[in-house]
């Protein structure tokens, strides 16, 4: 079994938790979310829709460089085919889903946004949590 977030099992020596929390993941998903919308439907939102995509690249650059330094194990983890589809959802939540679905009213603009904000926050904290699950091992007696 899998320890969830939120669990408070016994661990050997320090606790290899090493997926995001809840609220980060959600945090980046409502901001590139609707940064990725108010790209494709405003021409005025190019350039802070660009900055704000631009500083999340580098803050998850970033935490991913110094999570890696910190536990070592996790510079090969193992992929799972849940690391896979949770992947495939982000890439098409990011890419084809802004060119298929233009919004072509203000509430559809805000629709948009709230479902690929939903989207994108549940798909970052999957793909993290399957790809670096597989280090929180509880202590077996």
């Amino acid at each position: 079994m899998i320890p969830q977030p939120d669990d408070r099992t016994t661990y050997a020596g320090n606790p290899k938790k090493l997926w995001a929390p809840w609220w980060l993941a959600t945090i980046l998903g409502v901001v590139s979310g609707i940064s990725l919308t108010f790209l494709r439907a405003y021409k005025d939102a190019v350039i802070p829709g660009a900055l704000t995509l631009a500083v999340l690249v580098i803050f998850v650059g970033v935490a991913t460089i110094l999570r890696r330094k910190k536990h070592p194990e996790a510079l090969r983890p193992p992929v799972s085919i849940w690391y896979v589809l949770w992947t495939a959802a982000l890439i098409y939540l990011a890419g084809p889903a802004q060119v298929f679905f233009l919004p072509a009213n203000p509430q559809e603009i805000i629709i948009k946004a709230i479902a690929v904000s939903v989207g994108l926050s549940v798909a970052i904290y999957g793909a993290d949590r399957s790809l670096y699950s597989k280090f929180a091992k509880p202590v077996t007696a």
